[in-house]
């Protein structure tokens, strides 16, 4: 038996179109420490959300088929990457953002981007980060079977230069990507390919720099297509170890792995389309966070525990996401975004004590010491005793 849990703080936005499943995330556009919430459709409409309004918009860019916020260009800031599948990348500044272009603030602020490139058809996902373990950031995007990395430089023509000399080519069509670090710190690049294992990527550095990439191992095959995969899960036990990984297939087998371990794995009841990764009991833990098309969230711990939430609207999802979002001044709290027909809904300030069951046992407590202290009254000792009972 899975606990069910319920969260209440929730906001709602309006959104229209149809996105894909990477077409959603959250990071901090603006640079300001407090998070956003962006999320592109097929009809290339880019929606910028902060804290309780929709701030800043984009239109006809094409169809987005995946984004992501990262200093993608080094220089200590971040910008957002919008990938479409007509083969354009745009990079969008808040620092080019004229805001006195809108004179009412409940009206979304149209943003132009700062700069625009023509890439390879089909680009389905990308990652901003170190991949190639130089110190700087790369772009990593996936193409069908292709899987492709560019560096930023601002004195090329076309900034966004491909490192690779030749693409990485799979025989089957890559499903999903993400990294972890190893024990020596060096960052590696995880492939999920259907029907075909899970294959790590490991960059090839030489005093010129990027040279290629060389695969490292091979994990375990799955015995169904493998849906998605989330690395680099925090563990504050892990000193000297590999990161954590996570996997789920199409059929809902969940696993944690570290190297070619496998840690555990457990069988949902149902598909799975998002796989992600949130610190929810604030145990400086990420737990993995597992969503289904009807909106089933699944929250899962390093030692296997369990519970779920239920999304309370009778819907399909169309997308989702967890992380960090700040929907106030007080700043970033965890939050799962849920995105229907015409709404994203945004749960905030989702925390959980703990997510194994745990009993009075737990909590060691002198009731005695409260019935006999003359200095409570008798109405206080009573709610006092009920809250310790009942929560």
């Amino acid at each position: 038996m899975v606990r069910t849990v319920s969260f209440v703080q929730r906001y709602t936005f309006e959104f229209d179109g149809t996105l894909l499943p990477e077409a959603v995330t959250l990071g901090d556009f603006d640079n300001d420490g407090c998070n956003e919430l962006c999320i592109g459709n097929v009809d290339g409409d880019l929606y910028i959300y902060k804290m309780k309004e929709e701030r800043w918009m984009k239109r006809n860019l094409g169809m987005i088929t995946c984004l992501g916020i990262g200093d993608i260009k080094n220089k200590g800031d971040n910008s957002l990457v919008v990938i479409t599948g007509e083969g354009l990348c745009y990079i969008f500044d808040h620092e080019k953002i004229l805001e006195s272009k809108s004179s009412d603030k409940k009206e979304s602020i149209e943003i132009p981007h700062t700069y625009k490139q023509k890439f390879p058809l089909n680009i389905a996902q990308l990652v901003i980060t170190d991949v190639s373990n130089r110190g700087a950031n790369d772009l990593v995007v996936v193409l069908d079977t292709v899987v492709r990395m560019y560096t930023w430089d601002p004195d090329s023509e076309d900034r966004l230069v491909p490192q690779d000399k030749q693409s990485y080519n799979f025989r089957r069509e890559v499903a999903a990507i993400s990294v972890n670090t190893l024990s020596d710190g060096q960052t590696i690049l995880i492939v999920c390919i259907p029907y075909d294992g899970i294959r790590v990527l490991k960059a090839i550095r030489s005093e010129t720099g990027f040279e290629g990439w060389e695969p490292v191992t091979q994990v375990a095959k799955f015995t169904s297509p493998v849906r998605d995969v989330i690395g680099n899960i925090r563990s504050n036990e892990e000193v000297g170890e590999d990161g954590m990984v996570s996997f789920v297939t199409l059929e809902g087998l969940l696993t944690m792995n570290r190297g070619e371990q496998e840690l555990w794995s457990l069988q949902l009841d149902m598909p799975i389309f998002a796989l992600l990764k949130m610190d929810i009991d604030n145990d400086d833990n990420d737990e993995v966070v597992a969503c289904s098309w009807d909106g089933q969230t699944f929250f899962v711990d390093h030692k296997k525990n369990i519970c779920k939430y239920r999304f309370e609207e009778n819907v399909a999802i169309r997308g989702f996401c967890a992380g960090q979002y700040a929907i106030g001044p007080e700043g970033n709290k965890p939050s799962l975004v849920y995105i229907t027909n015409g709404h994203v809904v945004v749960y905030f300030n989702v925390q959980l004590t703990s997510l194994g069951v745990q009993t009075l046992n737990d909590y060691p407590f002198d009731f005695g010491a409260v019935c006999d202290n003359p200095d409570i009254s008798g109405e206080h000792r009573s709610k006092l005793i009920r809250s310790l009972l009942t929560g």
